[in-house]
């Protein structure tokens, strides 16, 4: 049996090595030459690691044994019955809608090599219905017998190995045929548990609102958070005693919400929806809205703190600690701290930022914490990062740091000579 998966980014790639460690032969690919390059010389920008072992390392020594290969061109190898796992997503378009092309051209790629017992399984977010209106229409016009299941993937980056092995999984087919191979296929490589969706439509929507359920509760906490400010309560201590009863879970206010599905759910929700009069969904919408304002508000906090000192922001130097999109991760794709940096730069601010997990893409970032803290009138921290404490504790004790410390992620040590201000 031979496995080709389609998309070697932070699903892919890691998902590809897991497939290939189980000596299953798999054939990667991606159409961005820079990506297959970075992964034969062991250059890959994820922070994965498989038995403490970097995800650079796992594909090269994959590479090595012949268990995988990568490459941006897709030939068939064979004429034996294969599956196809597809990780590509969908693509933003610069208007904020979603554009399906990067499926349709997989699809237009593999559909004319495909023959009899083939199986396509697609493990990406999908807008709810893409696969009854895209998919299938294609599979079915073909004159060959394929099957087609649909496993959303719920992985969260620096975990996607341990995840891959332990996480429950939606699985849907197109038939029972399909979701049985589909079903085989998976528990050939993990013990987790399946659960059978009855259609694919339900498995997608079920990744959609996963990511909603979260997008909604952020912005239930956030806009506590700003509440809490106004009446003098403790936004952590309220959320200690709140998740004292059994039913209920508050999470941990932010700086806004990052990532690729999240921010992304809602549109594919509504995108699904063709009557959208008759349902609206306005506490979803709102709850989106809020955390798009999020950076704002966090930039009017920093505005507030510098004024309570007597400091125009447009006359400070603001050392932003943390790109990614949340805690101890690579990801810096729709970070709300990249959304904070622009704003302070937009009000005047000189931004100096740092973060030892994001490559140095950006004009503001600097390589070093103690460059990023130096001369500057107010720390913001946007992101924790393995280290970065430590740092700050080695920082204060040589009296390195500023006055002000924004901490919007609660990590931050209480020192009695720095004006410390949470969310």
């Amino acid at each position: 049996m031979t496995v080709y998966v389609f998309g070697l980014g932070h699903i892919g790639l890691p998902m590809a090595c897991w497939i290939a460690s189980a000596n299953t032969p798999v054939y990667g690919i991606d159409i961005n030459d820079q990506a297959i390059k970075n992964i034969k010389q062991g250059k890959v920008n994820i922070e994965e690691y498989r038995n403490e072992i970097h995800i650079s390392q796992v594909a090269k020594n994959l590479i090595s044994k012949n268990l995988l290969n990568v490459t941006s061109k897709f030939k068939r190898v064979d004429d034996t019955p294969s599956i196809f796992v597809i990780s590509v997503g969908i693509a933003n378009r610069e208007d904020g809608s979603q554009d399906v092309s990067p499926i349709e051209s997989v699809l237009d790629t593999i559909t004319p090599t495909l023959v009899d017992g083939d199986l396509l399984i697609f493990r990406t977010t999908l807008i709810p219905g893409t696969c009854d209106n895209l998919i299938l229409p294609k599979l079915k016009s073909l004159d060959v017998s394929v099957s087609l299941a649909y496993c959303p993937e719920t992985l969260m980056e620096t975990k996607a190995f341990e995840e891959l092995e332990n996480n429950p999984m939606i699985l849907a087919g197109m038939d029972d045929n399909s979701f049985n191979k589909a079903k085989n296929f998976i528990s050939s490589l993990t013990d987790a548990p399946i659960y059978k969706a009855s259609n694919i439509r339900t498995a997608e929507m079920t990744k959609v609102i996963q990511n909603i359920n979260r997008d909604v509760n952020i912005a239930l906490v956030n806009e506590i958070s700003e509440a809490t400010a106004l009446l003098d309560i403790d936004i952590y201590e309220l959320q200690t005693l709140v998740n004292t009863h059994p039913r209920v879970t508050l999470l941990t206010p932010g700086p806004g919400v990052g990532g690729y599905c999240l921010p992304n759910a809602f549109e594919y929700l509504d995108k699904a929806i063709l009557y959208k009069e008759k349902c609206p969904l306005t506490l979803i919408r709102t709850a989106r809205q809020l955390n798009i304002e999020r950076p704002k508000k966090i930039v009017e906090l920093i505005k507030t703190a510098l004024n309570n000192e007597e400091k125009n922001i447009k006359e400070s130097t603001i050392a932003l600690i943390g790109l990614a999109m949340k805690d101890f991760c690579a990801d810096c794709r729709f970070s709300p701290a990249l959304d904070i940096a622009s704003l302070l730069i937009e009000e005047g601010a000189n931004v100096q930022a740092y973060d030892p997990m994001v490559p140095l893409n950006y004009n503001y970032q600097v390589a070093t914490l103690e460059e990023c803290v130096k001369n500057t009138d107010c720390i913001v921290i946007t992101a924790n990062q393995e280290g970065v404490i430590s740092q700050l504790n080695q920082l204060h004790r040589d009296n390195k740091l500023p006055l002000i410390v924004i901490d919007t992620r609660n990590i931050f040590p209480s020192f009695p000579d720095i004006k410390l201000y949470k969310l």
